[in-house]
């Protein structure tokens, strides 16, 4: 849903968009909870999920068109602390919910929390796209998604998104297990753990926008995504030498998370950042891209997980290495951008 959400936000608007995915979102909530059948429920997801894709999309899209770069920064770092705290706070919400009302409770509250953005929205969410003529919105349509593939930049900020997220995709789909069975620790005390690993993410979103000021946005990238690498590396070293203990799974992984906080804000206001005309299409794009790639690293871990954590910890810093390589292409599209000019 979310590139549909991103052409069509630069083809009719954000605002319209925005409430249209939240009323999806609600009145499909509503229907999960009173759905009589799994495969009513399973239907009904699928349209919650297309609804609630608009969220992110033109969020991003929407700072992007009110604020200049260093305020955009500090925009992005905000959605970035958010979306790392909503995976601490959401399991906590809804276990609680589902306990004393089931998951028809679950799905009310979300229900209403998606009534409550929905009129938040309506009352304070203007629209923010830039005034683009008629001829030039019908040419937007037939070239922005070859603009921005087309874009070295473009693909490389991309990549640096669903690569960083492919840092801690790894470990996600199967952090429980691991727990479970080198530590004996159980869900209960995963859950802990996994939050206060959250905690430093949010610490690396928080730190970018002054980090940014000091430093500059690109020598931050830089440091972020060779700290990165070398953090990723480091680890798979240390579980060579000490084996699979709690340090040496957990001392990595706090650092992946910090250095992701900061990489993932840069990464997605790179992206949308390029082509402000049609920067609806680049964050919907982009951020699809970025949830496939975490997918397909988390899927991989699931297959190779029997082999041992080593393996997991190895494919972990493999997406660093892939990170850097879509760095060193933002840094060559950038060369590229400067000659044409010249």
């Amino acid at each position: 849903g979310q590139p549909c959400a991103g052409i069509l936000s630069d083809k009719f608007g954000r605002r319209p968009l925005l409430l249209a995915g939240f009323l999806i979102f609600i009145l499909s909530s509503i229907g999960l909870a009173f759905s009589p059948n799994l495969s009513l429920m399973i239907i009904l997801r699928f349209i919650q999920a297309v609804g609630a894709s608009v969220g992110s999309v033109i969020a991003r899209a929407i700072a992007r068109d009110l604020f200049e770069q260093e305020e955009a920064i500090q925009a992005f770092s905000f959605m970035s602390a958010a979306m790392g705290i909503a995976p601490i706070i959401a399991p906590v919400i809804g276990g609680a919910v589902a306990h004393f009302y089931g998951h028809q409770g679950v799905y009310l509250v979300t229900a209403i929390v998606g009534a409550l953005v929905l009129h938040r929205a309506w009352k304070h969410v203007p629209e923010t796209r830039p005034n683009i003529d008629k001829g030039a919105l019908e040419q937007l349509d037939q070239s922005s998604i070859w603009t921005l593939l087309s874009s070295p930049r473009f693909l490389g900020y991309t990549g640096i998104f669903g690569f960083t997220q492919g840092t801690f995709f790894s470990f996600l789909g199967i952090g429980a297990a691991i727990f479970s069975d080198y530590f004996s620790i159980g869900a209960f005390g995963f859950g802990l753990i996994w939050g206060s690993l959250a905690i430093f993410y949010v610490l690396g979103s928080t730190r970018v926008n002054p980090l940014a000021k000091q430093f500059g946005r690109q020598k931050l990238t830089k440091f972020s995504v060779l700290a990165s690498l070398g953090i990723a590396w480091s680890g798979v070293l240390s579980l060579q030498l000490f084996d699979v203990n709690l340090l040496t799974v957990l001392l990595p992984l706090a650092g992946l998370m910090f250095c992701s906080g900061m990489l993932i804000p840069m990464a997605m206001f790179g992206a949308v950042d390029l082509f402000p005309e049609i920067s609806g299409t680049a964050s919907g794009i982009s951020s699809s891209c970025g949830l496939v790639a975490g997918g397909i690293f988390s899927i991989i871990s699931g297959n190779i997980y029997s082999n041992g954590y080593q393996y997991v910890a190895l494919l972990s810093a493999a997406a660093t290495i892939f990170t850097t390589l879509s760095w060193l292409i933002v840094q060559y599209g950038s060369k590229k951008d400067i000659n044409n000019q010249t």
